[in-house]
């Protein structure tokens, strides 16, 4: 049975929910946190976002982006706000090199 079919099983998932799970080699990077299980996205990038030491306000502007994709795998597909929010994100990130760069 592929992932595909095993997430359309009734219980398995909701597949309108964007879901992370925390790969088993990283595990000791967020402490608290189980490898191998499925939790929906948001709750995740909570999850990971209480584990940083510095201060909220910092780090709430780069919050949509706290889940790195070389630690977790996803599934499910992000919602349309999301996406908005990641291209913003990613043209503050351009602009903000820019001016370092200046």
């Amino acid at each position: 049975m592929s992932e595909q079919q095993r997430e359309q099983l009734p219980g398995r998932s909701r597949a309108n929910v964007r879901q992370a799970l925390l790969k088993s080699g990283y595990a000791h990077l967020y402490p608290g946190i189980p490898p191998g299980e499925w939790q929906p996205a948001a709750v995740m990038a909570d999850m990971v976002f209480a584990l940083r030491p510095t201060p909220r306000s910092q780090t709430q502007q780069h919050r949509d982006r706290i889940l790195n994709e070389r630690h977790f795998q996803f599934r499910g597909l992000p919602s349309a706000g999301s996406q908005d929010d990641q291209r913003r994100s990613r043209l503050e990130d351009r602009r903000q090199r820019r001016a370092e760069a200046s």
